[in-house]
């Protein structure tokens, strides 16, 4: 038998939370925030965030990409562009 313990924190850094549902998204789990949520910690849709956790609670930080890493990576896609899109049309390649 395995018992489950959650610690409800309501009140964090002056803002109240509401408690929110852990859903199944395909294979994995997620979580919805709401926009107050993501407005106070300064995160937006498509942005990348890496978990980890301390103390037992979950931490979200931001993860940015450097402008060098993106360009390099254009470059790459703009030389192979051919490759790329006759790989994207047949998958089974």
């Amino acid at each position: 038998m395995v018992i489950a313990v959650y610690t409800v924190i309501s009140d964090v850094g002056g803002m109240q939370v509401d408690p929110v549902k852990i859903r199944r998204q395909g294979n994995s789990l997620s979580v919805t925030l709401d926009q107050e949520t993501l407005r106070a910690a300064n995160l937006h849709e498509g942005d990348r965030v890496a978990p980890s956790v301390r103390n037992g609670v979950v931490v979200l930080v931001p993860v940015e990409i450097r402008p060098r890493v993106l360009e390099i990576g254009r470059r790459v896609i703009a030389r192979n562009r051919r490759v790329l899109d006759r790989l994207a049309k047949d998958p089974g390649r």
